[in-house]
């Protein structure tokens, strides 16, 4: 009999089949599951920075890096380009793009700090403003990089940071190929090296700011080297204030002779806007001077000088912003402006004291805020290096704001008052004060003569109950050659010499005697029951012995040195009981 298998079951499979509730209940909850669907599809999720997976293939790395670093490059070169075209028409030559895109060359060059030098004489007083532009730009594109290719420090960081730097080293010997020719670059290499630094640099700072410290940096960075940036920080900002300050009062003081400069080298209105965007240009150099003049250095230009102590007459530049240095005489009042950096250090060493812990040692507080000032001091000495140089070998050449002076000066003014600040109290504490003995009262040299005397050792103690006859008890037992306690005394049966008739009178006749048992100097006193001795024969053992480990005073009349023990101790002579005695 044949079987035949069964039929499947119509309809829909178990796990698609509608669920068996009532219909009114299905309805309500899918319609109210839809609404929700489509709210939640409304809600757009916020946005957050783009960041690669950093899984991506060789081809792909290789995209972003060159997009990024031909981005960084052309990017800063057309932005010159405006400005290139704005200073040819305003020194009344005609503008041209060929002419435009000549002009920026240099000026990218300038940018990236690269000295030119203009029918064979070196002018390198370069603008700083392009070049804070610059590293601005290149550390934007750097941290878009970074962030695409996965936002790795250690694999991605390094990738970023070389090809920016190595970009702009080889666009600088290019453009230094590229020069008209009533220009070159002083020094090629030189040039490769400062553009590769100065790009490099910019990615680093992005790169930094995209990916964080590493967690190197950050062990490093949790005791009181924080405590130093953090101080640096706040030193560098108050400086800053400080520097923008005196130009001001600088501007302010000179404001009719900035007036006529410009008007005499810029007649008109549109020859004026090209020494507005010249001026606003060397901005960032006039506050440099005035760092470099508050902080007692000075600016020399050519043979000119000044300063808050003194000054040199000489000429100076038609420049505007050249002409606010006063070269002539300086206010009597004009020295308090080194008070200035000083107020700077203190607040870096309060930013410190409130970085560290309040139980940081002594020597943290100090180290914290010296590292402060020597990071404040390297980072305005390392503009004013870079702010002034040659100046086509005229009346005015070398422009110069004296960067080993700005170094010591801001080392001196802001680091001594940031350490007093941070660790005065704690250095005031530690340090000794006061005279010698004949200074000090009488409460006071008998507290150290008690202290003299309590600082005998128990040698001498020891000693001095011995040789005023008193009976010096050992508190510990005294081990043997083998350290062990249990051959202490060569024989169990041992008894002192108070057990012995000849023994106990002698001891008894000493004990009898005015002086004997207390130390001349008064402070041998009396020890009490020693726990090692009984007190008569209730203190024998079970068998009827005494203890073993009973001591008693070596006390000889004929004083035997054979008695004594070699090691200087003090303990007292037992000899082997006698029985016949018991009996």
């Amino acid at each position: 009999m044949s079987t035949t298998p069964p039929r499947p079951a119509r309809g829909r499979p178990a796990s698609r089949a509608r669920s068996t509730g009532p219909a009114p209940e299905r309805s309500r909850g899918g319609r109210a599951t839809a609404v929700a669907d489509r709210e939640r599809g409304r809600r757009r999720p916020a946005r957050t920075p783009t960041r690669g997976t950093g899984t991506g293939t060789g081809l792909d790395r290789l995209r972003i890096l060159l997009v990024a670093t031909m981005g960084a490059v052309l990017a800063g070169y057309t932005m010159l380009v405006p400005v290139a075209a704005l200073l040819t028409g305003t020194g009344g030559v005609a503008v041209t793009a060929d002419g435009a895109l000549a002009t920026a060359v240099p000026l990218w060059l300038a940018a990236h700090l690269i000295p030119v030098a203009v029918d064979g004489r070196p002018f390198g007083v370069l603008p700083l403003l392009p070049t804070l532009v610059v590293v601005a730009l290149v550390a934007f594109c750097s941290r878009w990089a970074v962030l695409r290719l996965g936002g790795r420090v250690r694999h991605d960081a390094g990738a970023v940071v070389a090809s920016q730097a190595g970009a702009a080293a080889a666009l600088a010997v290019l453009a230094g190929a590229l020069l008209p020719r009533d220009m070159a670059v002083t020094a090629p290499w030189a040039s490769m090296i400062g553009a590769g630094l100065v790009a490099g640099a910019a990615a680093g700072i992005g790169v930094v700011h995209a990916c964080g410290a590493p967690a190197a940096w950050k062990r490093v960075l949790a005791g009181w080297p924080g405590a130093a940036l953090a101080g640096a920080r706040v030193a560098a900002a108050a400086l800053l204030l400080v520097a923008a300050l005196v130009l001001t009062v600088a501007l302010l003081a000179s404001a009719s002779d900035v007036a006529d400069t410009a008007e005499r080298i810029a007649p008109g209105a549109w020859a004026g806007v090209g020494v507005l965007v010249l001026s606003i240009g060397y901005l960032p150099n006039a506050l440099v001077g005035a760092l470099s003049w508050a902080l007692g250095a000075g600016v020399s230009v050519g043979i000119a000088r000044s300063g808050p102590f003194g000054v040199e007459p000489g000429p100076l530049p038609p420049f505007p912003p050249a002409v606010v240095l006063p070269v002539t005489t300086v206010p009597t009042a004009a020295v308090l402006v080194v008070l200035l950096p000083v107020v700077a250090g203190v607040l870096g060493g309060i930013a410190c004291r409130r970085a560290l812990a309040d139980d940081a040692p002594v020597v943290d507080r100090v180290v914290a805020p010296a590292l402060a000032a020597v990071v404040v001091a390297v980072g305005a000495a390392v503009p004013a290096a870079l702010a002034g140089g040659a100046l086509a070998g005229g009346p005015y050449d070398p422009v110069s704001f004296h960067p080993w002076a700005v170094l010591g000066c801001a080392l001196l003014l802001v680091g001594i008052p940031a350490v007093l600040t941070c660790a005065g109290t704690e250095l005031a504490r530690n340090v000794p004060m006061g005279g010698t003995d004949r200074s000090r009262t009488a409460v006071d040299r008998a507290r150290a003569a008690r202290d003299r005397r309590r600082a005998s050792t128990v040698g001498e103690l020891v000693e001095r109950r011995r040789t005023a006859g008193a009976p010096a008890r050992r508190a510990d037992a005294a081990r043997d050659d083998d350290g062990d306690h249990d051959d202490l005394h060569p024989y169990r049966d041992a008894v002192t010499d108070e057990e012995e008739p000849g023994g106990a009178g002698r001891t008894v006749a000493r004990r009898v005697d005015g002086s004997a048992g207390r130390d001349p100097a008064g402070d041998d006193e009396d020890p009490g029951p020693d726990p090692d001795h009984g007190d008569g024969a209730g203190d024998h053992g079970p068998d009827g012995r005494r203890p073993a480990g009973r001591r008693a005073d070596r006390d000889t009349d004929d004083g035997d040195p054979s008695d004594r023990r070699t090691d200087g101790r003090t303990d007292r002579i037992t000899r082997p009981r006698d029985r016949s005695r018991d009996d």
